[in-house]
């Protein structure tokens, strides 16, 4: 029998077989979703996660659309707190897949509040559907009053209103029984039982940064070094206690600057970043951490797998993979009928030692209106907008609100904080705003200004700062 639409929820390995097996019942318009969670080993280590299924479907031959993620009531209480559901959507051939776009719209808020006097921008259809799906309610005059945390039902029902075709069926394959509830005579159901068990931590385990204790001290610094992060030698070794970082995309943004990373082949790229990868470990401290801010880029209708690729780097460094935090945005760029917003990135986290150090920072970003989806891995920080992107020659200015909690989530006062590709300042910024030091490699001089200008208006530097540009 052929399908519309195959949904597989499983463990990863499970997942895998199961798609494997069944891909070639869905017909050529036909789409897949796999639904997985981030799944760990007993040391609290990422074992398996959603790259993973990607990189397999790949393979098989099916093409890549896009990854939703939806957060869940059951946290996975490793060292961070996991509350993400990935579903990795597939097309048989992207060329005739039918998506029914219409039916993942939801309402606008209030047309002239959101929208104001751009009537071109509003579809009367609802808003254009993102791949983070937290649904709203509001009050009518422009203000959300509700997050939503959607069930499994309103996701089932969602996927299948998408891809349904008259005289085509659904086919749901699932770990659980009791998940033939949710089918109707249009969604057929299998129970996929396998021998391999899922991988899931089961009592959480956390080496604290105490944020309690406050220290004084003179000397705070922040530097820049101009030059590449390839070689950090201008650092000693072990004296490092973060590095946050969002680094050149290969192929993407080109900074006019010869010799820069990023422009090269796609080896010599990951030749490259692979030294960058080895300096960041030998700078931290044992107890240190790595966090990366980066997204899967897609070129020529085929994923190129960066966060993949960084994960395996770093792994084979040395880094223990702790986990993946959601950078939600609410702002996002139209795309096409067959695609959605993209409104999230990626944060890999790796921590030098076994043990991840974090304090209860982690758990105290409240940014939705829900109790249940605070506290866990999706944070809503909006990209920096104004003139500063219209002016310098580095329009991709991540957000300063992000850096800050990462800062302030891994680290004490006086404490190190580096970042290899600091480009318009922001761990800069963020490290004085929380009283860190800081060290920032940049190799294209012509952001001077750019840091300078945006120090100037987002911080006050106190007496104790040594600002060195």
């Amino acid at each position: 029998m052929y399908y519309e639409t195959i949904i597989i929820k499983d463990t990863i390995q499970n997942a895998q077989k199961a798609l494997s097996e069944h891909k070639d019942s869905i017909i050529e318009s036909g789409n897949a979703f796999v639904f997985v969670r981030t799944e760990y080993d007993e040391n609290f280590d990422v074992q398996n996660d959603f790259f993973d299924v990607i990189e397999f479907g790949n393979k098989l031959g099916l093409s890549y659309i896009n990854t939703i993620v939806v957060p869940t009531a059951k946290r996975i209480e490793a060292e961070l707190p996991d509350n993400v559901l990935y579903i990795v959507w597939f097309a048989k051939n992207r060329e005739k897949m039918f998506f029914n776009k219409d039916s993942m719209r939801e309402t606008h808020i209030w047309k002239n509040v959101e929208w104001g006097k751009r009537e071109k921008n509003y579809n009367p259809k609802g808003k254009d559907p993102g791949n983070v799906w937290i649904p709203t309610k509001d009050d009518g005059k422009g203000n959300i009053t509700e997050h939503i945390l959607m069930d499994l039902p309103a996701i089932i029902n969602r996927l299948f209103a998408c891809g349904h075709q008259e005289n085509h069926k659904t086919l749901f394959i699932s770990n659980n029984s009791k998940d033939s509830e949710l089918c109707n005579e249009n969604i057929q159901f299998i129970h996929f039982i396998n021998e391999i068990k899922p991988s899931f931590p089961t009592k959480q385990k956390m080496q604290m940064a105490s944020e309690n204790a406050i220290h004084y001290q003179t000397g705070l610094f922040a530097k820049v070094i101009w030059g590449t992060s390839e070689n950090m030698s201008e650092i000693k070794n072990e004296t490092v206690d973060l590095v946050v970082t969002s680094p050149p995309y290969w192929n993407l943004k080109d900074y006019f600057k010869k010799g820069q990373i990023g422009q090269e082949s796609y080896p010599e790229y990951l030749e490259r970043m692979n030294s960058v990868w080895k300096e960041c470990y030998q700078k931290l401290k044992e107890s240190g951490s790595l966090w990366i801010n980066i997204n899967i880029r897609v070129k020529n209708n085929k994923p190129v797998l960066l966060p993949k690729d960084f994960i395996n780097q770093c792994k084979k460094t040395g880094f223990y993979y702790k986990g993946i935090l959601i950078w939600h945005k609410s702002s996002g760029i139209p795309t096409n009928d067959k695609n959605i917003v993209d409104r999230h990135e990626y944060v890999l986290v790796f921590s030098k030692g076994k043990d991840l150090t974090i304090n209860e920072k982690i758990y105290s970003f409240a940014d939705y209106k829900n109790k249940i989806i605070n506290g866990g891995l999706f944070w809503n920080i909006n990209r920096k907008a104004g003139s500063v992107g219209k002016h310098y020659i580095h329009p991709a200015i991540y957000p300063n609100d992000l850096v800050s909690r990462i800062v302030r989530s891994c680290t004490e006062e006086n404490q190190i904080v580096l970042d290899p590709f600091l480009g318009s300042g922001t761990t800069l910024i963020a490290s004085i705003s929380a009283n860190r030091n800081c060290y920032g490699y940049e190799y294209n001089e012509g952001f001077k200004s750019l840091i300078q200008n945006r120090i100037q208006n987002d911080v006050t530097l106190t007496s104790d700062f040594t600002l060195t540009i």
